[in-house]
């Protein structure tokens, strides 16, 4: 199975519209899904990207962020 690589993505305005998605200057890929928004976060590990999923409160204050298991990074939920 191929992977997304995030490194070498570019996000054009069409997609950004599209999927409700920005990338950064780093190139992280933010994208709206609704309850949560969803990073791709460059890095050199087999995928070439770890993923996360971020939640917000009412006030926009971050309430959690769930690492995905095959991440380099960290997995699981660590709770704000």
């Amino acid at each position: 199975m191929g992977y997304y690589d995030v490194r070498n993505a570019k996000i054009t305005i069409l997609d950004m519209l599209k999927y409700d998605a920005i990338q950064d200057e780093d190139g992280i890929i933010y994208k709206d899904m609704g309850l949560y928004v969803q990073m791709l976060v460059p890095m050199q590990n087999s995928k070439g990207h770890d993923t996360y999923e971020v939640y917000f409160n009412d006030s926009g204050r971050i309430e959690k962020i769930v690492g995905h298991s095959g991440n380099s990074g960290f997995t699981g939920t660590k709770y704000f």
